[in-house]
């Protein structure tokens, strides 16, 4: 959850949206975003939705082709949209945002502040 404000997307909160796991895939149900969608509209949860994360345990920093389609799925709600990998067996993560004429590209270390 978000907001853009002075050029720059604010990631403010996170919501969990419950899955649907096995042992490659987790799924986002599409009840469960309704739910927030919803949850939204009645002003239970301030800000919009501007993007989704989601873990590689022991496989990486990347977004896979089922993560790519996800991530052009979240443009209904923002065309800043991004998508956060974590990686927990090391520490890391990256950010993935949508740049015109060239496609989905993760943003350098330099452009993500954590306050």
């Amino acid at each position: 959850m978000g907001a853009l404000e002075d050029e720059s997307l604010w990631v403010n909160d996170i919501i969990a949206g419950g899955n649907e796991t096995n042992e490659v895939s987790c799924v986002f149900p599409p009840q469960r975003l309704a739910e927030v969608a919803n949850d939204i509209v009645e002003g239970k949860i301030e800000g919009r939705i501007v993007g989704w994360y989601h873990s590689h345990p022991g496989h990486g920093l990347f977004l896979s082709q089922t993560d790519l389609q996800t991530h052009m799925g979240f443009y209904q709600f923002s065309p800043y949209a991004l998508s956060l990998v974590a990686e927990p067996s090391t520490g890391e993560f990256g950010i993935w945002i949508y740049e015109n004429g060239v496609g989905v590209v993760q943003l350098p270390i330099s452009y993500i502040h954590i306050i």
